[in-house]
């Protein structure tokens, strides 16, 4: 029998590699990377030369300057005072001041002659028009006038493409199998929140007339976030064998690949100006991708397969069915899919597994439970089944299931045994009634609490 995979990671033999492979995260790279060759923030950008030549920034520069220390920010104001030397950027503070410009109109005649007042709103009147023209203020996100629904635009301009390219070759290890476990859509849906996520952090950092936020390296970090929250054990990676000339998979610790985010981290640091506000978009992005990971309760990673015995092709064509329906939340195929293997054989571990996972898509509670328990009931002796039913009794707890039979339970104690889930196990022996299955099973849990040298709480088990 083959061991049990999840929806997620289950891939189709018989596929084409494009469709077992991480498509959405090679599309957002491959547009990133378009982004850094078309709207290169090194450039000039035109909306700030024609805010020197047009004569914008001798009417109301030194004006801006002296309204900020008005409104006790003299601090900012020298800031950018000694920055716009260096920076042109540092003209955005002024150029995106709503609140100045509104001060301004109602103090006018204070500081320029009619004439003036005239051509100095004659110019902010082509403002718009000419941040048109300019990519980075277009599709970026000015620090002083944030307008956050361009967080979703900003990592696809400026930046550094050496560092963009650098980040996608770092997370090019990860991208398979966090794609797999996570399926297309969550993928997605992390990369739109670690724009949001990592431009909140820039701004945190950031001082008005720094150059804004651009460059996806920081907002890559969620996805390297999100890959290192899943793992829970030995990750399976394809490692070139160059005796064999083929690819084969190897358990992998996931703390080796912990040089990877620290590695862009680093980068975005040494190589990003500002500094602290783009490392702290990174560390933010890297964090929500942790955090965000949990939320969505992904599916335990894939345990290697073993497939000691021939399976009905039938049954194989309608399992690998069920865990493509998975893989794309489609609960109702995924459902009959697996529903054909189990008429057959009702004990199928694979078939059970998929369709606990399917009747939770459906909130079909009723059904699950009663899946569940049979699920419980498996020998599930077969490498890697046990820390699956440990995973799906983890899961049937947190939707607060049915309270099991002894006769179930018991059986499942041996299981989360077996699977090294001490704790669970102690746990549910307490609440379990007697049975002919509880002294063995206690023996056995027992007996592995004084091997781990626990014989403090081997001795507490009735």
């Amino acid at each position: 029998m083959t061991t049990p995979t999840t929806a997620q990671t289950t891939a189709d033999p018989t596929a084409p590699a494009w469709r077992n492979g991480p498509r959405v995260m090679a599309l957002v790279a491959i547009a990133l990377i378009a982004g850094q060759l078309f709207n290169n923030a090194n450039t000039p950008q035109p909306v700030l030369n024609w805010y020197s030549s047009s004569g914008l920034k001798n009417l109301e520069w030194n004006n801006y300057l002296s309204w900020l220390r008005f409104n006790n920010q003299s601090a900012l104001s020298q800031q950018l005072e000694a920055r716009a030397a260096m920076d042109p950027h540092a003209y955005s503070a002024a150029l995106f001041a709503d609140d100045f410009v509104a001060d301004s109109q109602r103090r006018a005649h204070d500081f320029w002659s009619p004439a003036e007042t005239e051509q100095w709103k004659r110019l902010r009147e082509q403002i718009p028009a000419q941040v048109a023209t300019s990519n980075l203020y277009r599709w970026g996100v000015p620090n002083s006038s944030p307008r956050p629904a361009r967080f979703f635009t900003a990592p696809f301009t400026g930046g550094s493409l050496w560092l963009t390219l650098a980040a996608v070759l770092l997370l090019a290890p990860l991208a398979s199998t966090l794609e797999r476990r996570l399926g297309h859509g969550r993928v997605l849906a992390l990369w739109i929140l670690g724009c949001l996520v990592s431009g909140v952090g820039y701004l945190l950092l950031a001082s008005p007339g720094q150059v804004p936020f651009h460059g996806p390296a920081a907002p890559l970090l969620i996805w390297f976030g999100a890959f290192f929250g899943l793992q829970h054990s030995p990750l399976q990676l394809p490692i070139w064998h160059p005796k064999h000339k083929q690819w084969q998979r190897r358990p992998v610790s996931p703390y080796t690949l912990l040089p990877l985010p620290i590695a862009v981290m680093a980068a975005v640091a040494l190589f990003s100006t500002p500094l602290l506000a783009n490392l702290s978009a990174g560390i933010a992005a890297f964090i929500a991708g942790l955090l965000l990971v949990q939320i969505m309760q992904p599916q335990p990673i894939e345990p290697e397969q073993h497939d000691n015995s021939p399976m009905d092709p039938q049954q194989l064509a309608s399992l690998t069915r069920g865990w493509d329906a998975l893989g794309q939340l489609d609960g109702d195929a995924a459902h009959a899919a697996f529903a054909q293997v189990l008429t057959r054989e009702p004990d199928h571990f694979d078939a059970l597994t998929g369709q606990f996972t399917a009747q939770q898509l459906l909130n079909d509670n009723a059904s699950w439970e009663s899946t569940a328990q049979q699920l419980f009931c498996s020998p599930a002796t077969e490498k890697g089944q046990a820390t699956q039913v440990a995973r799906c009794w983890q899961q049937y707890q947190q939707r607060s299931g049915a309270p099991l039979s002894a006769a179930v339970g018991w059986t499942l104690l041996k299981t989360l045994t077996r699977a090294e889930e001490f704790q669970p196990a102690e746990k549910l022996a307490r609440q379990l009634d007697d049975h002919s299955l509880k002294a063995d099973a206690i023996a056995q849990l027992r007996a592995r609490l004084i091997q781990e040298g626990l014989t403090h709480r081997a001795k507490t088990l009735a």
